[in-house]
Parts: C-alpha cells; sequence; structure tokens
C-alpha cells in the first residue's frame, strides 16, 4: 500500500523524537546538554499521544469492537516487552558478572518485594533497570499497557471520558509537579520528588494517549487543528515556554511546553494529512528510521549506552573528562543505536523471507 502524506510526515517525526530520547539519557556537557534533555522532553508523551490517536477507527464503536481491537493491540505490545526485558535482563547479569557482583547480590538487589511495588505502582524500579543501564525506559511499554487495559474495562466510556481525563489529569500533573518543587509530600512514604511517582501509568500515560483519542474523534475535524500557522506558533511557545520552565525550575519530568509541542505536532501533521505531500519538506532518511526501526532505536539505545560506557571504563575512563568527547558522545551513541537497530531490522526481514520460502 502506497504510504500517505500524513503517514510520510508522522514517521519522520517519530524518527526524531526517537532521537530526542537519545537525548535525555545521553546528554551533552553543560547547560547545552540541559536545555537539549528539556526540549527532548515532549518525545515520550508524543509516543503516548500517538498510540491514543490511531488506537480507535472511526468505524470501530461497539464495546465488543472495542475490547477486541485494543485487546489486540494489548498482546502486541507484551510480545514486544518480553523479550526486550528478558534481553535487558541477560545484559544486567553479564555486567554485574564483569564487575565483581555475586549472582545472590544481583538477585538480592533486583528482585525483592520493594522493587515489585515500584513496578506495579509506578511501572518503575529495578525489575526493568539498575546501575548496569540506569534508565527505565521501558516503563514506556508498561505503561502503555495498563492504559490498554482500562480502555478494555472502560470500552463504553473511552470515547466520551477523553477529554475529561486529558484536561484532568493532565492538570494533576502539573500541579504535582509544583509540588515536586515548593511542597514535597511523601505519598506512600516515597518523595513526591522521585520521578516515578509522578511519571507514570496514570499521570502521563492516562492523560497523552487520552489526548490522542480525543484528537482523533474530534479535535482533528476542527479547522484550528489542521491549521499549519497554527502549528508553528504553536511550536515556537511550547520551545519558549520549555526554556523558561527550565529556568525557573529546572530539570522536569514533563514541561507545560512539552504538552505544546506535542500538541504542535499534532496539529502539524493533521496539516500534512489535509494539504498533501507536495507541501511539505522531507527528509527521506527520517522517514525511513521513523517508519521501520523507531521502535528498536527505542528499546536499544539504553543498551547501547550502557555497553559503549562499559568499553570506554576500560579503555580510558578519564577520557570522560575531556569535553569534546562528551559533546561527541551523544553523536556516537546516535548513531550506534541506529546501525544496531538497522542490524535487528534486516535480520528480521531476512527471517521472514526464509520463512516465506
Amino acid at each position: 500500500m502506497k504510504k500517505t502524506a500524513h503517514s510520510a510526515l508522522l514517521d519522520e517525526i517519530k524518527a526524531i523524537a526517537c532521537i530526542f530520547v537519545i537525548l535525555i539519557h545521553c546528554k551533552f556537557p553543560g547547560i547545552t546538554g540541559d536545555l537539549c534533555e528539556a526540549l527532548a522532553r515532549f518525545a515520550v508523551p508524543f509516543f503516548f499521544v500517538i498510540s491514543g490517536k490511531y488506537l480507535l477507527k472511526e468505524s470501530c464503536i461497539e464495546v465488543s469492537d472495542i475490547r477486541k481491537t485494543v485487546f489486540q493491540k494489548t498482546k502486541k505490545l507484551l510480545g514486544v516487552l518480553f523479550p526486550v526485558w528478558i534481553f535487558y535482563t541477560v545484559y544486567s547479569f553479564w555486567y554485574s558478572c564483569t564487575v565483581g557482583h555475586t549472582v545472590s547480590e544481583w538477585l538480592s538487589d533486583k528482585y525483592n518485594s520493594f522493587e515489585f511495588s515500584r513496578l506495579i505502582l509506578f511501572n518503575s524500579g529495578k525489575f526493568i533497570y539498575d546501575f548496569t543501564y540506569s534508565f527505565d525506559h521501558l516503563w514506556f511499554i508498561l505503561a502503555l499497557i495498563y492504559v490498554y487495559l482500562l480502555v478494555i474495562i472502560f470500552a463504553r466510556f473511552v470515547r466520551s471520558w477523553a477529554p475529561f481525563l486529558t484536561v484532568s489529569l493532565m492538570m494533576l500533573l502539573f500541579v504535582l509537579e509544583l509540588l515536586q518543587t515548593y511542597y514535597p509530600i511523601r505519598p506512600f512514604d516515597i518523595s513526591i520528588s522521585t520521578w516515578y511517582v509522578v511519571r507514570n501509568w496514570l499521570f502521563v500515560g492516562v492523560p497523552f494517549t487520552m489526548l490522542g483519542v480525543w484528537f482523533s474523534d474530534k479535535l482533528s475535524k476542527k479547522e484550528f487543528f489542521y491549521n499549519v500557522s497554527a502549528g508553528i506558533t504553536c511550536l515556537a511557545l511550547g520551545i519558549i515556554s520549555t526554556m523558561a520552565e527550565y529556568s525557573i525550575w529546572n530539570s522536569k519530568e514533563v514541561y507545560f511546553g512539552s504538552f505544546l509541542i506535542v500538541l504542535a505536532l499534532l496539529i502539524l501533521e493533521n496539516a500534512g494529512r489535509n494539504m498533501g505531500k507536495k507541501k511539505f519538506f522531507h527528509i527521506k532518511t527520517f522517514e525511513f528510521v521513523g517508519r521501520t526501526i523507531s521502535s528498536h532505536v527505542y528499546y536499544m539505545h539504553v543498551f547501547v549506552i550502557s555497553l559503549f560506557g562499559w568499553f570506554i571504563d576500560r579503555i580510558n575512563p578519564e577520557i570522560y573528562g575531556n569535553e569534546s568527547f562528551m559533546y561527541a558522545r551523544p553523536f556516537m551513541v546516535i548513531v550506534l543505536t541506529i546501525v544496531l537497530s538497522l542490524t535487528i531490522y534486516k535480520i528480521k526481514t531476512l527471517t521472514k523471507k526464509d520463512k516465506n520460502v
């Protein structure tokens, strides 16, 4: 099937978003790195929104149809989660052994009741990350599975509730982030300043996924939401707002500017669909990356960062003090991640061809 203009533009945005995710976990040094990280915070909410936008077709109205559709998507997500989680678990074990940890130390550190409770409540914990790869990027898949399960349970109301859930939970998200700075309460005896207390399925996953559902159902049909000028203005305001928020509150999981950037990208993608491909400037490489390997880039970049660091620690750990190397490091990680992701894609393609022969 020939790709449409809006899907081509969406692929390019996905590629850019994946690169920004890498820049969250592999920063440039100094203020440059901090600002890039702040701007990159739109990326994960954007992926939630896209998941919601394409969650239900217009024809998917009946409760049984909604449940069947979302159940299939949940199964697909679980099919992704388990092999990726097993891969990282094996890698964690190998890494721990190389630095002198015993098997019992590794097991007791990762698998205990406290870490399990963090996994269940907040989609975080050492079940899905530890010192060997200290970024819990798999929380996104877990949170999205939670959202899908809620959609299955409340299928009758998901479309009508989407606007309320988007607005109310997003407002609560930003209120909680203000509490992190000005009044750090301790729910469940865990400081609200701990990242996963706010960044989880409830306060990020649900509102941004529901924004995607709401946009697909209603907002995309309104003139403002396919106006290129509105999208560009919203994007500029999002960038300015993010930088201003960072200057006031420093690092946050999601900025209000992040929301504006996500909304701008939705508007521009919607405008691309309405105006046609010739109206937009396209970068074929980004389109290819977004279409074919963006998910691999997301899943594998933490492995590349960790293994890259493992090699550097054994070759020349003092190089971390070299500013030029620290500026080059994110670019090296991006290239290595794309190469690895492309390799995985090619292997999968060849495997499928062999099965079909």
